[in-house]
């Protein structure tokens, strides 16, 4: 049986004050962002809401939703398009603060008492299509252990909402979640079902949503056989028409488990690839991206020992398709620190430079590994962020490379940029300004998930500052909204 990781709340635009940022903590002498209040404003389910952040500011606590200002932010409307604040640009000559705009995607998203409605948030991205519209995919079941069907969100470039256009059905025997692409004007979502032993891919043409089914991956004209106890499936693009897909092979009795992968560049699977996890039970919540020459950098989470009685770790990997992958752990910010999960990564396409992130107990660390080199003397992590629980990678095709996070205290989320262009080296986070965003809806206090707009899921250049949120564990997990800069 797969494991759940229960968490709270979600993020909402708000003002903020000035930061403060700790000194060396933890191994590697990281640097850590303190942690500080945000406003619990709220704003309506129709429609669109602008809200206001306050100009930079280095306590971490919130997120940001909002127009930028030197005044605390106001409550948001129930309905309709709202602006609060006048987005005044700051006096320090910082850069003003960005202003979003929250939209609801969907209030039935899949969320369950064993389940939060962000589990596998790294499944699921803002994908953008060739006519810059955007795409988002839904799982649906009665419960955890059953996928009964796909619902597809769009929102048109230009358009105010988002609409449901089409639901799918899976095929009988799916469970839990499923990863999504966007590839070639097709969606393309990978799940493994369970009862029949196999990799169900399913598709949808986005210019002809009618024009749509789920099948079995065939290897070599012949349906691939999955193995007994496979979970935790994920998926990325890995160049033009070309995807990559994988899931674990869960250790009996907590016994050494698998990383199992296939992959395709248009014209048929190859593989399967399987790799042995150095003794660990399982490899899951696996974030990955592709470089500019098809392999694949990954961060992800294994557990080594007999559920529930054994150890978490994040591990980092560097596969070339069709070779075994070498994992390596990456090291805690103190001895103390209890991984939670793996955060995301993000990959410059030009340097191939890595930024990785995982997550401990309330805090976020972040790691660098310098393009051309390998992961081994970059085990380290570089800053460390409190009162974090989800945070991930955003970057505009042009712009500046974004952290967005979620308090995990029920705080908000915040927004940190990168204090310049520089994404071949580490970034210095505490150099960069950062916004406070107030929870564009109750229940957004500690977000359960964040999707990103990423290379991960799509070959269309990012379009904007552009990311969705779900809401806390069973206050606002039903709920997903988009946040995109105006």
């Amino acid at each position: 049986m797969r494991r759940w990781i229960a968490a709270a709340a979600l993020v909402a635009c708000a003002p903020a004050g000035e930061a403060t940022t700790g000194g060396a903590t933890g191994s590697g002498g990281a640097g850590t962002t303190g942690s500080g209040g945000a406003g619990t404003g709220e704003a309506g389910t129709g429609g669109e809401v602008t809200t206001t952040t306050t100009g930079p500011t280095t306590t971490a606590g919130g997120e940001t939703t909002a127009v930028s200002s030197d005044s605390s932010s106001g409550d948001g409307s129930t309905t309709g398009d709202v602006t609060t604040g006048e987005g005044s640009g700051s006096t320090t000559g910082e850069p003003a603060a960005p202003t979003l705009l929250a939209t609801l995607i969907t209030d039935m998203n899949r969320a369950y008492p064993e389940m939060h409605g962000g589990w596998g948030h790294h499944l699921r991205g803002l994908m953008r299509a060739d006519d810059d519209a955007l795409w988002f995919v839904v799982d649906v079941g009665e419960d955890v252990l059953h996928n009964r069907s796909l619902r597809y969100f769009r929102r048109g470039a230009g358009e105010p909402l988002w609409t449901m256009v089409a639901e799918q059905l899976q095929t009988g025997g799916v469970q839990q979640n499923a990863g999504s692409v966007l590839l070639a004007g097709m969606i393309l979502t990978y799940g493994v079902d369970v009862q029949g032993h196999f990799l169900e891919e399913c598709y949808l043409k986005v210019d002809e949503p009618t024009y749509r089914a789920c099948n079995a991956v065939t290897i070599g004209g012949v349906v691939y056989q999955a193995p007994a106890n496979s979970n935790y499936v994920g998926a990325a693009v890995l160049g033009d028409g070309a995807r990559i897909v994988w899931f674990t092979v869960v250790g009996e009795n907590g016994g050494p488990g698998q990383l199992v992968y296939t992959y395709n560049y248009g014209g048929g699977w190859n593989g399967p690839v399987v790799a042995g996890l150095a003794g660990a039970n399982d490899l899951g919540y696996v974030h990955a991206m592709a470089t500019a020459d098809g392999r694949i950098e990954l961060v992800g989470q294994t557990f080594t020992g007999a559920y529930p009685n054994g150890t978490y770790a994040a591990v980092v990997a560097d596969i070339t398709p069709g070779q075994v992958p070498t994992f390596l752990t990456l090291e805690s910010p103190e001895p103390a620190a209890k991984v939670r999960s793996s955060g995301d990564l993000w990959l410059d396409p030009v340097s191939g430079a890595v930024h990785a992130l995982a997550t401990f107990d309330g805090a976020a660390a972040y790691y660098h590994r310098p393009g051309g080199e390998g992961w081994a003397a970059h085990l380290q992590p570089l800053h460390v962020f409190s009162d974090t629980y989800r945070a991930r990678f955003v970057r505009p095709e042009g712009g500046p490379l974004w952290l967005v996070r979620g308090s995990a205290s029920g705080q908000g989320s915040r927004l940190i940029r990168a204090p310049d262009g520089d994404v071949a080296g580490a970034i210095a986070w505490a150099d960069g300004p950062e916004y406070v965003a107030d929870p564009p809806l109750a229940g957004f206090g500690t977000p359960a998930g964040i999707y990103v707009e990423s290379a991960t899921y799509q070959r269309a250049p990012v379009g904007a500052l552009n990311f969705a949120l779900c809401g806390q564990y069973q206050l606002g997990d039903l709920k997903i909204l988009q946040l995109t800069q105006e």
